[in-house]
């Protein structure tokens, strides 16, 4: 099964911030945030089209968003530092976002948002949708952020 080079690799990387999608959304309050990342799976029979296995994964993580720079989140923030993200766009709640991730098990593409209620600037959500011709049909990102309290040095 080839659950471990995606799941690991999805897993929220607090990589550096690129300027690809500008200036983020935010701010959001400084402090310490509780990640949480859910991957939803389906693999299938590339001969054959077969649905084969569908999984999910959640995991949690934390981080200090501090500085102004850290407290604009993006697109790239907290997702795997193998996907290439572009097209970043505004809209209504935040940004919009085509991203492509050539994983070892196959190249996946798709599109995402990240949102913020600028009323409640103390959490932000971000899903995305990747699709790929190989055994991975289709995978389901989703990346919550929530202020938990302050960062302790």
């Amino acid at each position: 099964m080839m659950r471990s080079g995606l799941v690991s690799g999805l897993l929220f990387a607090l990589s550096a911030l690129l300027p690809a999608s500008g200036e983020g959304v935010g701010p959001v309050e400084p402090g310490l945030y509780a990640i949480t990342t859910m991957i939803e799976t389906e693999t299938v029979d590339p001969g054959t089209g077969t649905l084969g296995d569908a999984w999910s994964d959640t995991y949690t993580g934390a981080a200090c968003l501090m500085t102004d720079t850290e407290r604009r989140v993006r697109p790239e923030t907290f997702a795997d530092e193998r996907c290439s993200f572009s097209n970043v766009r505004r809209d209504p709640y935040g940004l919009a976002f085509d991203l492509v991730c050539p994983f070892p098990e196959g190249l996946l593409a798709g599109s995402g948002t990240l949102s913020l209620d600028p009323t409640r600037p103390s959490a932000f959500d971000e899903t995305f949708t990747l699709r790929g011709e190989g055994e991975v049909a289709a995978q389901r990102v989703t990346i919550k952020g929530r202020l938990r309290g302050a960062c302790t040095p």
